[in-house]
């Protein structure tokens, strides 16, 4: 049983630690790093993040732009990208998400925010039920040759 238990774990271990490719992203936590880059990743349900994004409202629109739909079930990908050597977040990355939700691949570009004076990337997903949503992000950064790919898992636990 522990055997078992200590090979868990490494190959837990090894997933984290391995470097992302542009083909497949490894699965890991909320903060990664991934090719001199640290990803943070964070998601909230909107009606708990519009008193601190401010530009959320109940109204028609999100912070966004785009037309509300289902707000109970709408939920906040906040995504940080941070540069390791010297702990700046570029201004000018684009961030896409992507995420299979009910049989469909939903894709977003992240909307560039600035929160407390430091750059964010955000968009809202409306996800439909509890359950395990795989988001794959696709970060490019105009002086890197390649994109960086992560893989973020978010567990939804409740209904709204």
């Amino acid at each position: 049983m522990k055997r078992r238990l200590v090979l868990s774990l490494v190959g837990m271990l090894s997933l984290a630690v391995g470097s992302a490719s542009a083909t497949e992203a490894p699965m890991a936590g909320p903060v990664q790093h991934i090719d001199g880059y640290t990803l943070y990743f964070g998601m909230v349900p909107s009606a708990i993040a519009a008193p601190s994004i401010g530009t959320h409202s109940p109204g028609p629109r999100d912070a966004h732009g785009l037309p509300r739909g289902d707000y109970a079930r709408e939920h906040h990908l906040l995504v940080v990208v941070e540069r390791m050597r010297d702990g700046v977040r570029p201004t000018n990355v684009q961030v896409v998400a992507t995420v299979p939700i009910a049989g469909q691949t939903v894709s977003r570009t992240l909307a560039p925010m600035t929160i407390n004076d430091s750059m964010s990337h955000g968009a809202v997903f409306v996800l439909p039920s509890p359950g395990r949503y795989v988001f794959t992000t696709t970060v490019r950064v105009p002086s890197e040759p390649a994109p960086i790919v992560a893989r973020f898992t978010y567990t939804l636990a409740h209904g709204p």
